[in-house]
This record gives C-alpha cells, sequence and structure tokens, in this order.
C-alpha cells in the first residue's frame, strides 16, 4: 500500500523529471522549439495569474475585504 509520502515524493520528483526533460529534450532542440516553449509558458503562466488573481478577489469579496457598497444600495437621499 502506498502511503501519503510515498506518494508525494513520487509526485516532486516526476514533476522535476518533467521539467529537465523539457528543457533538454523541447526547449533547447532548436531556437524556434525554444521560443515557442517560452511563448507557451508565458502564456499559460499569465492565465493562471489572472485566474488566481480574480479567485483572490471573490474570495476576498465574500469575506467582507473591499466590499464596497453598490450604487442600488445607497438611500436616495445620500449623493
Amino acid at each position: 500500500m502506498v502511503t501519503v509520502i510515498d506518494f508525494l515524493t513520487r509526485l516532486v520528483t516526476s514533476v522535476v523529471d518533467l521539467i529537465v526533460i523539457f528543457v533538454t529534450d523541447v526547449a533547447l532542440r532548436d531556437p524556434l522549439s525554444f521560443v515557442s516553449f517560452l511563448f507557451g509558458a508565458a502564456f499559460v503562466g499569465s492565465a493562471s495569474l489572472v485566474l488566481g488573481y480574480l479567485a483572490l478577489g471573490a474570495l476576498g469579496y465574500e469575506v467582507g475585504i473591499g466590499n464596497l457598497p453598490a450604487k442600488s444600495q445607497r438611500v436616495r437621499g445620500q449623493r
């Protein structure tokens, strides 16, 4: 039976092996592969950052951080 520690160790070593394979076999094969590898990594990284930013903003909004009253919720006498 596999323990959690064995699973996490195997997962980390697999990720490291994957990075080594991508860098040595894919990215450094020729200059065009390297450029496309960098652009792909930039697109995926920026999309992940935007999604994380939006998710943290939604979580903060639900907790009450930055919860500003909307115009429709204001009393009519206030401006």
